[in-house]
């Protein structure tokens, strides 16, 4: 047990000195425990696990949290993580109210809010993608997708599956990766393909929705602001236009309001959406644990920003 703590504690402090290797370690030993920590124990939703999972670790958040760790009065590495470390950083992460689309295709490479790279323009223009062959559009977005080697790309790939198809060699290296004959890869492929299809379909119903809820509501304002208008001019005067339009106009603040909350529910539930492929299709497809693809989706992300963009988070 003492050389297990010992072993513990040499991670964390390599893991503090930046140690890239530890690091990749800790992410593949901890990382399903991250990522599932906000669901199990806040009940958040499966879909922003993935965002929290990335606050934790930019900017060395976690790293710099843990340095801490001395397993004094015989508390677990686990238990210290989960209740004194992850809980903080749940808390912090609520607080801030960052929308961080880790894995969402508008993901920057940078902190560029305008002008910077994200994600999708990296990914490969499927109208020039032949089946054994790879070109990216544009010199810019070739020579980002040529410096990733073919698992990376593969990875971006799974991330779009709703845009992107697999070419050929994609789903062989896929097939190869998970340890599943081609036949069985593109039936599971086709599998997540449908579910995000699902997804995609909900989004633009709730579109729609939002639509038709809003052109109501703007008709109805319009209509309170000509009975407002209509009542001022009346002024003090009592009769029974004057009551009809105090009863319509209440009506119709009634109506309103229930407008309102429902353009909110629609707004809230587009919002839970994300139409790139959640990280437990994902590891479905490469049959690998949600915490490997957290760590090869977090590191591929830090990649791509040190190379192409700032350092994340800063």
């Amino acid at each position: 047990m003492a050389q297990a703590m010992g072993e513990i504690l040499e991670l964390i402090q390599a893991c503090a000195s930046g140690d890239p290797e530890s690091r990749r370690r800790f992410q593949d030993e901890y990382g399903e425990d991250i990522y599932n920590f906000p669901v199990k124990i806040y009940r958040t939703p499966l879909e922003e696990a993935g965002d929290f999972y990335v606050y934790v670790f930019e900017n060395d958040r976690l790293f710099s949290r843990m340095a801490t760790f001395a397993g004094r009065n015989n508390i677990q590495f686990r238990t210290f993580l989960s209740y004194y470390v992850l809980k903080h950083l749940f808390l912090e992460w609520r607080r801030t109210q960052k929308e961080l689309e880790t894995v969402s295709l508008s993901t920057p490479l940078s902190d560029a809010s305008e002008g910077g790279r994200v994600l999708e323009d990296i990914l490969p223009d499927q109208a020039q993608e032949s089946e054994e062959t790879i070109e990216p559009e544009g010199a810019e977005t070739s020579e980002i997708w040529n410096t990733l080697d073919p698992e990376e790309r593969l990875d971006l790939k799974l991330l779009s599956l709703i845009e992107c198809d697999l070419t050929l060699d994609d789903t062989r290296l896929l097939a190869k990766t998970a340890g599943r004959s081609i036949q069985e890869t593109l039936a599971l492929v086709a599998e997540v393909q449908e579910g995000l299809k699902r997804k995609d379909e909900r989004v633009s119903q709730l579109r729609d929705d939002l639509d038709s809820v809003w052109g109501w509501i703007l008709l109805r304002q319009k209509e309170l602001q000509e009975i407002n208008e209509k009542i001022r001019r009346m002024g003090e005067v009592r009769s029974a236009t004057g009551e009809k339009l105090l009863q319509k106009k209440q009506e119709l603040e009634q109506a309103l309001t229930k407008r309102y909350r429902q353009k909110e529910r629609t707004i809230e539930e587009m919002r839970s959406y994300k139409l790139t492929t959640p990280y437990k299709d994902i590891a479905r497809l490469l049959n690998l644990t949600v915490g490997t693809v957290c760590s090869r989706v977090f590191r591929l992300r830090e990649r791509l920003s040190r190379e192409f963009g700032e350092p994340m988070g800063r």
